[in-house]
């Protein structure tokens, strides 16, 4: 069923203008009319009754009205639930990262990201004990490693090169 045709009926069902209606939509008039007419055949019924001077909304178009409108609550939910519409990202990053290397670069920018993100909220493991991506959940991890997992995706950051230190007296 085309989303767009039940929009445009609820829109001109509470407007009584099939024009206008379009017109808030984006719909050129011709198109506006044609929408709603393969609505209708696609349904089996006069949802509008239209004459040259206005339109009323029909017995059939009062009782598919509030479904209508269900529908388009749904699909607008389920479309919000995959953050569609939504202009700013929201929810729960699940973080992990070797503590060293977070001190270091990770918390002096957390300030930052959060004032940019407010409606993120940081779930941080900071651990130089390997955690398990897949089996904690993480969305999001920084490793010196290869990984273990070929399903996982990795990508090079930066190198990392380390120095062997010891005292004179140690050795």
């Amino acid at each position: 069923m085309d989303t767009d045709a039940l929009r445009l009926f609820v829109a001109a069902a509470e407007r009584l203008n099939i024009t206008a209606a379009g017109r808030d939509l984006g719909f050129a008039p011709a198109m506006s009319s044609n929408r709603l007419a393969k609505l209708e055949r696609d349904l089996g019924t006069e949802l509008l009754h239209r004459t040259t001077r206005k339109i009323s909304i029909s017995q059939e178009g009062e009782a598919f009205l509030p479904y209508a409108r269900e529908i388009l609550a749904q699909i607008d939910a389920g479309r919000a639930a995959l953050g569609e519409g939504n202009l700013n990202p929201s929810g729960t990053l699940r973080f992990a990262a070797p503590s060293s290397f977070a001190q270091l670069h990770i918390i002096p920018v957390l300030p930052e990201f959060l004032a940019l993100y407010p409606d993120i909220t940081l779930d941080l493991r900071l651990s130089d004990t390997r955690l398990d991506i897949i089996e904690g959940s993480f969305d999001l991890a920084l490793r010196s490693a290869p990984l273990e997992d070929s399903s996982l995706l990795g990508r090079k950051l930066a190198d990392d090169t380390r120095v062997l230190c010891a005292a004179p007296s140690y050795i």
